[in-house]
């Protein structure tokens, strides 16, 4: 069975969508774990998860800032050198785009491989989101 480990900030809006990936990917069979930014200090290893997606609510309209949180529990999880990861964010605005690119800095600093990204709205576009991916 593959295993995901979807990485999400504290934010209700992401929890809900982090949900929604977690409802999809398991109608096709994924072993998903879902792991809260707030929780720092566990060192989670990357090595026994297939894909790795991280996700963060956009901050601001035109910037394009993501929480601090995600970045700083990236930095402590270990094995993730050469691991498969998407980046997903809430869109807002015109910081959508900028948002996403930090979310896959984050990803790529720590040693992963994005191999998709997306903007995703509410829980419903999650779930759809959760049944179309593959590894």
């Amino acid at each position: 069975m593959q295993r995901l480990l979807i990485i999400h900030t504290p934010d209700q809006d992401l929890t809900d969508i982090a949900e929604g990936i977690k409802q999809g990917a398991e109608t096709q069979g994924f072993r998903v774990d879902l792991k809260n930014t707030k929780d720092l200090g566990s060192g989670i290893s990357f090595y026994p998860y297939d894909l790795i997606l991280a996700g963060s609510p956009t901050q601001g309209i035109f910037r394009g800032k993501i929480d601090d949180s995600l970045a700083r529990f990236l930095s402590e999880a270990k094995r993730t050198g050469g691991k498969d990861a998407v980046a997903f964010v809430k869109p807002r605005f015109f910081a959508t785009n900028k948002a996403l690119k930090k979310v896959m800095s984050a990803l790529e600093t720590q040693g992963c491989i994005v191999k998709n990204f997306r903007a995703i709205k509410n829980h419903q576009s999650a779930v759809e989101f959760g049944k179309n991916i593959k590894l």
